[in-house]
């Protein structure tokens, strides 16, 4: 019976074309590590900008409710 079956798994693997990479696809690191980055910029990268941008925008905007007298200190 053991025999048997070490038969037939030796005769399916016999059939298996191991040659062809046909639908195996290479990933490069690289590319992947391209397809992350949005604008060139590591995430990390992009929280910085927009940390420093939202502080720009309420900075400037208080600057500007200053300057029109709508706050007063």
């Amino acid at each position: 019976m053991l025999d048997e079956l070490r038969n037939n798994t030796e005769e399916d693997d016999e059939s298996i074309d191991f040659d062809n990479d046909i639908g195996m696809e290479i990933v490069d690191d690289n590319e992947q590590k391209v397809q992350k980055l949005f604008l060139g910029m590591t995430a990390v990268e992009r929280m910085f900008i927009s940390i420093f941008l939202f502080m720009n925008v309420a900075i400037l905007g208080l600057a500007f409710l200053l300057a029109t007298h709508r706050i007063v200190f």
